[in-house]
């Protein structure tokens, strides 16, 4: 990763990365509504789909930070 990138790419990569937020929550929540034990359980245990939105909200707020800098 390249220490000085443009306003203009830091902008885009926050952009990109709350596209893939967006599309991770979407994901989970398809399968909130369509299975019965991933409602049950999401709660109290780890599914992919709950691994990928905080990843991707994790990796959302990293380019976050970096577009204010």
């Amino acid at each position: 990763m390249t220490m000085y990138k443009t306003k203009q790419e830091r902008i885009a990569r926050a952009r990109s990365e709350a596209l893939r937020f967006i599309e991770r929550c979407d994901e989970l929540i398809e399968r909130h509504d369509k299975d019965e034990h991933f409602r049950r359980y999401m709660e109290i245990t780890g599914f992919k789909e709950t691994a990928a939105v905080k990843r991707a909200s994790l990796d959302l707020s990293r380019a976050l930070s970096e577009m204010r800098k």
